[in-house]
């Protein structure tokens, strides 16, 4: 017999720390770092405010079997609002569940029969965002609401792509996969660097992690002001919300940041994460000063080195389909948006209605002159992936 059991006080969720890292441990390699309990503990703690916790702990003959890490939300725009149910902790991947091997399919249809009941009685829609089109609990939950419910519909649209690299067992085996104009390029900026700069690759400790972590946020806003966009760390939120990670990764062997120093100031700085044998490419800044040197590329090629020589598994760029990522592979997932809702009269006009309420929600944050510059920013990617001949999500 399974029970379902609501977590929604901050101290409870904090308290299933052990129960958490027992279920991921049980669930296998394959779990990304945002389903850490350090992970969503963190972001609900700088981003839960206005929001209601909503974590279902999925139990089994008393003995836990699933997570899934929700919240209430609420988003107005005028006299209009809509009350969602959502995943803590989404900003540049997002996984569903934490589910132990062998309870798989249990869990996500005692999940579903919970949405039938909960959508109904309290007229949420479900919204999930920046879904890995890989993630097992989405497949799963694709399939038993497809064969299984009568009562649910689901929309999905693809939002953007996450390219990524499956990494080989050697760098030169990497290296020698790219194209020799690509080579040449990266061994001509790098020894042009060298010969005019002094030039130091620097990984972050805890002893010097504030220091760095300040120079790279500083970095970061200066090269979106350039671009008359906001950068994330704008929001004082976000920045805290990175500094306690940080803080808290680098205990765990997770944080990876690391800077490329040029005649002793930050050139790049990359703010990653190593987990499971799995290399995350967080956020970078780079010094528009040293453009001409492609430092932002020659950073990633010491970073791929890195990853390679340490024996991961893959290296992910996540969110984002720039063009420069696609430099360094072809290989690609799907990142959906998706909400699921009750079936009904006009449901599916229903749940358009709402995605583009979400989506209009998303986009008010900005200024018009930041909407212009996005949409240029935009615009010429597409035109250099044209040229590239990289796809684009339909």
């Amino acid at each position: 017999m399974t029970d379902t059991r609501i977590i929604s006080e901050p101290n409870e969720f904090e308290s299933l720390s052990e129960v958490w890292d027992s279920l991921l441990r049980k669930s296998g390699d394959d779990n990304p770092i945002y389903l850490t309990h350090e992970w969503l503990l963190t972001w609900w703690k700088h981003f839960g405010e206005g929001r209601k916790l909503n974590v279902l702990l999925i139990e089994k003959e008393g003995q836990p079997i699933g997570i899934v890490p929700l919240m209430r939300a609420e988003y107005r725009i005028g006299l209009f609002k809509i009350h969602t149910l959502e995943t803590i902790g989404s900003l540049n991947c997002n996984h569903i569940g934490v589910i132990s091997s062998s309870n798989r399919e249990e869990v996500v249809s005692v999940f579903v029969a919970y949405l039938e009941e909960e959508l109904a009685r309290c007229k949420l829609v479900l919204r999930l965002t920046l879904v890995p089109d890989d993630c097992d609990f989405l497949n799963l939950l694709r399939r038993c609401i497809s064969v299984s419910s009568n009562n649910l519909i689901m929309q999905e649209k693809i939002k953007t792509l996450a390219p990524y690299i499956a990494l080989p067992s050697t760098w030169d085996e990497y290296f020698l996969k790219l194209s020799q104009n690509r080579r040449h390029i990266l061994r001509r900026k790098l020894r042009s660097l060298e010969k005019a700069h002094r030039v130091e690759f620097r990984d972050c400790t805890g002893d010097n992690l504030e220091n760095m972590l300040s120079r790279f946020i500083d970095l970061h806003e200066r090269r979106w002001q350039s671009a008359h966009v906001k950068g994330v760390f704008s929001d004082p939120k976000m920045e805290g919300f990175y500094r306690d990670i940080a803080t808290q990764f680098v205990k765990r062997g997770w944080l990876h940041f690391s800077c490329l120093i040029v005649d002793g100031e930050v050139a790049s700085a990359e703010y990653a994460f190593v987990y499971n044998r799995k290399f995350y490419c967080a956020t970078s800044a780079r010094d528009i000063g040293y453009l001409k040197y492609n430092v932002g590329h020659l950073h990633q090629m010491f970073l791929i080195k890195y990853a390679i020589e340490k024996g991961l598994r893959e290296f992910d760029f996540l969110r984002g389909d720039e063009p420069y990522k696609f430099h360094w592979t072809e290989s690609s997932r799907r990142y959906i948006n998706f909400v699921i809702g009750k079936k009904g009269l006009c449901s599916g006009l229903r749940l358009k209605l709402i995605r583009a309420f979400l989506r209009l929600h998303e986009i008010k944050r900005y200024s018009l002159k930041e909407i212009y510059y996005i949409y240029l920013m935009k615009r010429k990617e597409a035109k250099q992936r044209k040229e590239m001949g990289v796809g684009t999500p339909v």
